[in-house]
């Protein structure tokens, strides 16, 4: 089915699209618009916040695919699963 990654996508796009509807509609009540402006806003920084390297490397060690994931010292060091480490 859906991955925990995925649904997040998902739910991010979901929220997006109805905070630029909000924005978009045309109220004259500015309530509507500040709410749809967050709404785009918070959204679009998590998804920078969840695709930085050490949320990619997280997010592929969830994997039950994934045995293990060899990385640098400092994305290793903010990635708290067992499956990630470094050389050497």
């Amino acid at each position: 089915m859906f991955t925990m990654e995925q649904f997040w996508s998902l739910v991010r796009t979901l929220l997006q699209t109805a905070g630029a509807a909000l924005v978009t509609r045309g109220y004259e009540g500015s309530m509507q618009i500040t709410v749809g402006a967050l709404m785009t806003l918070i959204t679009t920084g998590y998804s920078l916040y969840i695709r930085r390297k050490a949320g990619l490397v997280a997010t592929a060690a969830a994997l039950p695919e994934v045995a293990k994931i060899v990385t640098t010292p400092e994305i290793a060091a903010k990635v708290e699963d067992p499956s990630v480490t470094t050389r050497g």
